[in-house]
C-alpha cells in the first residue's frame, strides 16, 4: 500500500487538526504536488479557512490563501490512482458519525483524537486493516476559527492496531517527517494510548473544574496532589488491563508539563468548555472510572472529580 501518490484528509479541524493540517500545507507551498491535501470542516470554521487561515508554530507565523477546503468527505473529487490517509481529528463523540462518511475502500484512517476506546470505533465501521492509532502530545490551541497556535514542543505516534510493521506506515511517517512533522511508529500504541490517557486525566478535568491553565494547576499543591492521585489510578487500572506503563511515568508526565512552554497552555477540555461545547470527560476520565470499578479497582479521585463535574 501506498506506493501510488498520498492524499491527505484532515477531517476536523479543532487545534490538533488545524496544526498538523497547516504543517502539511506549509510543505506543500515549497513542495507543490508531493502529495495531494484536503480539509474538511463545518459550519464558521469551513467558512473562515476558505478565505485563508495562519499558523503560529513556535512564535514563526504562516499564513496560507489558497486551502481544499470541503464541507463532506464526498465532495472531494480524488485522483484515481491516489491513496487516501484520512486524519482523523473530530472529538470522541463526532468519531462514529465521522466514519460512517467515509465511503471509499482504499483508505487508512489515522485517529489523531484523546481517548483510548476511538480506535475500536472507527473499526467497528471500517475495519482494523483500514484503521491506525496515534496520539499525540501537543500544546496547540485555535484563536479562532482558521487561526492557529502551537506554543512548544510536541510528537505524534502512530501505530498498527495489531503491533505488526507495514510499509503504509514507514511511508506515512516518511511523508510527515519531510513536512516536519516529529513523528514515531509504536508497535504497541494501546499501550501508548494508555500512557497517554495519564496525563489526560489528570490534566484535562482539573483545568475544566478549577478554570485554570496548566501552569495554574501546578503552581497549586492541592490541585497537583489531585492530578498525581488521578494519573497514579490511570497506571493502576493500564497494569490491570495488562498494559505494562512505566511506575515513575506521572512523575515524567509532571515534569515534562511542568515547563515555561507549557504555563500559558489551556488543555482541550478547557477550550471546548470556555467555548459552551461538550467536553469529553466519559472520553478521559469516566473511561478510567468505569474500568476501574469493572476490575474492582477504588480509584476514588477519579471518581470524585468525575462526579464534581458533572454537577457543574
Amino acid at each position: 500500500m501506498l506506493k501510488q501518490q498520498v492524499h491527505f484528509v484532515v477531517l476536523g479541524m479543532g487545534a490538533v487538526g488545524g496544526f498538523y493540517g497547516l504543517r502539511l500545507a506549509k510543505h506543500l507551498q515549497e513542495h507543490p504536488g508531493e502529495f495531494g491535501l484536503s480539509f474538511i470542516a463545518r459550519g464558521k470554521t469551513l467558512e473562515a479557512l476558505r478565505e485563508g487561515a495562519s499558523l503560529i508554530d513556535c512564535d514563526e507565523e504562516t499564513k496560507f490563501t489558497r486551502l481544499n477546503c470541503f464541507g463532506s468527505f464526498g465532495d472531494i473529487d480524488f485522483k484515481a490512482n491516489e491513496q487516501v490517509v484520512v486524519l482523523l481529528c473530530v472529538k470522541s463523540k463526532d468519531t462514529l458519525e465521522a466514519v460512517n462518511s467515509i465511503d471509499r475502500n482504499d483508505i487508512a484512517v489515522i485517529s489523531i483524537q484523546n481517548g483510548v476506546e476511538n480506535e475500536q470505533r472507527i473499526a467497528s465501521v471500517l475495519g482494523e486493516e483500514r484503521t491506525i492509532g496515534a496520539l499525540t502530545n501537543i500544546a496547540a490551541e485555535a484563536l479562532e476559527p482558521g487561526n492557529y497556535i502551537n506554543k512548544g514542543k510536541y510528537s505524534l505516534v502512530i501505530g498498527e492496531l495489531d503491533g505488526s510493521s507495514s510499509e503504509r506506515l514507514e511511508r506515512i511517517m516518511e511523508l510527515l517527517r519531510a513536512a516536519g512533522i516529529n513523528t514515531r511508529i509504536s508497535e504497541d500504541i494501546y499501550k501508548e494510548l494508555w500512557s497517554k490517557l495519564v496525563w489526560n486525566a489528570g490534566f484535562n478535568p482539573t483545568s475544566v473544574l478549577y478554570q485554570m491553565t496548566v501552569g495554574e494547576l501546578l503552581a497549586d499543591p492541592e490541585i497537583r496532589a489531585i492530578i498525581v492521585g488521578v494519573m497514579q489510578e490511570v497506571k493502576q487500572v493500564a497494569h490491570a488491563l495488562g498494559y505494562d506503563l512505566a511506575d515513575d511515568l506521572d512523575q515524567k508526565h509532571i515534569a515534562r508539563t511542568d515547563t515555561p512552554e507549557w504555563y500559558s497552555f489551556r488543555t482541550s477540555m478547557l477550550q471546548d468548555h470556555q467555548k459552551g461545547k461538550v467536553i469529553e470527560l466519559d472520553d478521559l476520565l469516566g473511561v478510567v472510572v468505569r474500568k476501574g470499578q469493572e476490575l474492582g479497582l477504588g480509584v476514588s479521585v477519579s471518581k470524585k472529580l468525575y462526579q464534581d463535574l458533572l454537577s457543574l
